[in-house]
């Protein structure tokens, strides 16, 4: 039994880790590439809404809304809503106040009075959009140059029914930010493959947008980067990852807030995920089913499997092999306490060592996601980080 637990939780994070990023790359190289959708008419382009949902933001918003009104796309076709979800600052008046400065564009304000989520924000502001095409962000995200024009390109294909950018982050040298770089970097050529293979059902909310007709209400404990793509998929349509739209954000890198991150997005797209069974079915959306229990249940998992298999090398360490085995797990875990020390530390030891501790912290929050799913607990509103970080559009490192 010991033997059985410990293969089994060993293939189990191999398949997630390395396996299934390596069998999409093989097998697009083997692969003819997917038919790319037709270039967008330039007189032709779809209306967009671009929908801002922000909480207590009166630090960036102008300097937000600046950063959209500097975008190459015919203005009349675009709109901007701001949600503000129950702010107590000055964000409402300084909405109001910009676009009044600005009566040549469509600018608008969805005020609530209470602060009731990102989701409740979203769905009371859905009914005021009229664009084609909407495009979900923050205030704390920038746009590169021909980011809407970008991300706007593949609706010239009917089949598609959502399109997320390629998100940035900038980096601080701390174990968990190389961590994070490491991560997000499979992250994304994971998100590019499975685009090419048309089984894409994830995009990044603060760099997404979805046809206005295929919305249905979020419910408010699901983020909307992970429900949206479901929803799409389900309908028939298919998910694009767009890496020409560019967008960089600012990643939190102290641990306390990173743990918490990490299981406040367990928790809300487990919970998601699920609320979709009929695409993890392998015998009804192989595709589908293979990308989702791969990219994502697997790997909010892989705390299980890790406890698998160093409980199987416990139980057989005794013999040399499962003893190395054993004496190498708990190497990681000194290497990673190191890693949690070696802030802005060079050389090759530190950065493994901080890709160590970057990748234990993030068990530790998967973890404590599936506790709160255990327990039934819905996330429903969580505080803004603070002001802070470069749009250097410089990935994390």
């Amino acid at each position: 039994m010991a033997h059985l637990l410990f293969w089994l939780s060993a293939l189990a994070l191999v398949h997630v880790y390395a396996g299934y990023e390596g069998g999409l790359r093989l097998a697009a190289r083997i692969r003819r590439p997917m038919r790319p959708a037709a270039p967008l008419p330039e007189t032709a382009p779809p209306s967009l809404s671009l929908l801002l949902t922000v909480h207590d933001e009166a630090a960036r918003i102008e300097a937000r809304l600046e950063d959209l009104l500097a975008q190459d796309y015919p203005p009349h076709q675009v709109e901007i809503v701001v949600a503000s979800d129950g702010s107590r600052d000055q964000t409402a008046a300084l909405v109001q106040a910009f676009a009044a400065r600005h009566p040549d564009r469509r600018i608008a304000l969805v005020p609530l009075p209470e602060q009731g989520g990102k989701s409740a924000a979203q769905n009371a502001a859905l009914p005021h959009l009229s664009g084609e095409v909407v495009v979900l962000t923050d205030a704390r995200t920038r746009f590169a140059p021909g980011f809407l024009a970008a991300i706007a390109a593949p609706y010239a294909d009917a089949k598609v029914g959502c399109v997320g950018g390629q998100v940035l982050f900038p980096g601080d040298g701390s174990a968990v930010a190389r961590g994070q770089g490491r991560y997000w970097r499979s992250e994304q050529a994971i998100r590019a493959l499975e685009s090419r293979f048309g089984i894409l059902a994830v995009a990044s909310g603060q760099a997404m947008s979805f046809r206005r007709r295929l919305f249905r209400p979020l419910p408010l404990h699901v983020g909307d980067d992970c429900i949206i793509p479901l929803d799409v998929a389900a309908a028939g349509y298919e998910v694009r990852h767009q890496p020409a739209a560019v967008a960089f954000d600012v990643n939190e890198t102290r641990p306390a807030r990173e743990f918490r991150a990490r299981a406040r997005m367990t928790a809300r797209n487990w919970q998601g995920t699920w609320r979709h069974p009929a695409l993890l079915l392998p015998w009804r959306h192989p595709g589908y089913a293979l990308a989702l229990w791969s990219h994502k249940v697997m790997r909010w998992l892989s705390p299980l499997f890790l406890l698998g298999l160093g409980g199987g090398a416990l139980a057989l360490a005794g013999r040399p092999f499962y003893g190395v085995c054993l004496g190498l797990l708990l190497a990681g875990v000194v290497l990673a306490g190191l890693g949690a020390l070696g802030r802005g530390r060079t050389g090759l030891f530190w950065w493994g060592a901080g890709l160590a501790y970057a990748f234990l912290l993030a068990q530790a929050g998967f973890s404590w996601g599936l506790i709160l799913v255990a327990g039934r607990q819905r996330i429903l509103a969580y505080r803004n980080r603070p002001v802070g970080g470069s749009y250097t559009g410089q990935p994390l490192k």
